[in-house]
């Protein structure tokens, strides 16, 4: 079920993941292509809503998503609300769309040098946006989410081990920097292809705190899937392309495809194994204003199977069966639209995970707002100390504790390793609904 009510689409989706929520009052900053006075960005997510709050006297809170196409940031007021924010492109997409493209490029220096560059004159931007905000005396505390090969960029850290086997990552401990004049914290890894973006998703859901389980699902190149609670939690990624992401039909939203190809199998047109009827088979097929072709069609197959294949293995590692998941958060804006039933009849998700979906909006910018809370509490309530005094104990340090405990208690799974991972893949490329068999 969906909690909340959806506001509107934005007219040009640039993939920020700040869905749902309400319409933006006024347009947003931002870079590249596009008519820039037709973005508008829906902010709010049920996972911010818990948190209240988000400055410590006279500092302000801002939240950064930095990810392979795009860069989205959030500045609070001091009650927790949204004041503004800034999306931009990243403009690293010179390089590549996706992360392995990059690491390549990062294997010239002077390639290297330009993206850091390029990211923190984005970041720097949308910090200058908000200090013209604040009043005087008010300053800002950033804090960071990216995936591990961006990380890797904005630090400027040598990403060639995350590109060849057996894709170790070396730096996966928070950090912090100063951008700009502002602190800025930087969430921590799990691992290569687990980034700091899914553990402040994890951070948002309360998955080290509460009993129930959660199956947390963020679906873009990469498909991010999280399964746990208190006790242990087991992660994965697994490569879904650019079906999800508009790259398949250019301009089409990842979830309208998948509500495309669930209408197709109800009516006849589409079969289980992806074939379409013999009148459109050439053509293919116009749903709505989105025309469907035989190409579109098996690249959500191969994406979808690996993401249903993942999560099974998943629920297989852990012992338990779909029903005993008490909630599956998807996240980002791509999690926003899909429409569960409509997952469910292309099997994307089964029939008992479908039933208790709920949007979860930008998760990682959520985990992001609370890790800033955190750190606000910690300032207010004395576990701080002036830096170079004998010691001295920041604020950062028990937040850094407080995650590595939230990620040493996380298992990664290699899904090319799993034995049971390729059968699977290859039963879930079929579009026809999943029965819970495990």
């Amino acid at each position: 079920m969906y909690e909340g009510q959806k506001g509107r689409r934005c007219r040009i989706c640039m993939g920020c993941g700040l869905c749902p929520g309400v319409t933006a009052e006024k347009p947003v900053a931002a870079e590249g292509p596009g008519d820039s006075q037709a973005l508008q960005v829906l902010t709010s997510s049920p996972f911010a809503r818990e948190t209240q709050g988000a400055s410590r006297g006279s500092v302000r809170l801002v939240t950064a998503d930095v990810g392979t196409t795009t860069v989205a940031m959030l500045f609070y007021g001091a009650d927790g609300s949204v004041e503004d924010r800034y999306v931009a492109l990243n403009p690293q997409t010179v390089y590549g769309a996706d992360v392995i493209s990059r690491i390549r490029a990062a294997e010239n220096s002077d390639k290297a040098g330009d993206m850091r560059s390029k990211i923190l004159d984005v970041l720097e931007q949308g910090l200058e946006r908000f200090k013209k905000r604040l009043a005087v005396g008010e300053s800002l505390q950033l804090v960071l989410a990216a995936n591990t090969t961006m990380t890797y960029l904005l630090m400027g850290w040598d990403t060639s081990e995350l590109g060849r086997a057996p894709f170790r990552a070396s730096h996966l401990n928070g950090t912090e920097i100063d951008m700009g004049g502002v602190p800025c914290f930087v969430f921590p890894g799990i691992s290569a292809f687990v980034g700091g973006d899914i553990v402040a998703g994890m951070y948002a859901c309360g998955m080290e705190k509460q009993d129930e389980i959660s199956l947390l699902i963020d679906l873009g190149t990469n498909g991010e899937i999280v399964l746990g609670g208190r006790a242990k939690r087991i992660a994965c990624a697994t490569a879904a392309g650019p079906a999800f992401e508009g790259g398949v039909s250019r301009g089409v939203w990842g979830a309208d495809m998948v509500s495309c190809l669930a209408a197709l199998r109800r009516t006849g047109l589409l079969d289980e194994t992806g074939l379409l009827a013999e009148e459109c088979f050439e053509s293919g097929v116009r749903v709505g204003n989105v025309h469907v072709t035989r190409n579109a069609v098996r690249a959500v197959q191969l994406a979808k199977g690996a993401i249903a294949a993942g999560i099974e293995v998943l629920l297989e590692k852990y012992g338990i069966k779909a029903e005993q998941v008490d909630r599956v958060v998807l996240a980002g804006g791509f999690g926003y639209y899909l429409n569960p039933e409509d997952a469910a009849e292309i099997g994307l998700l089964s029939q008992t995970l479908a039933g208790k979906a709920m949007a979860g909006g930008n998760t990682a910018l959520s985990g992001a707002l609370r890790a800033g809370r955190e750190l606000c509490a910690r300032q207010r309530d004395g576990a701080w100390a002036e830096e170079g005094k004998s010691g001295s104990r920041k604020a950062s340090d028990g937040l850094k504790e407080e995650l590595q405990k939230l990620i040493c208690g996380t298992e990664v799974l290699n899904l090319a390793e799993e034995p049971s991972f390729e059968k699977r893949y290859i039963e879930a490329i079929n579009l026809q609904s999943r029965i819970d068999n495990l």
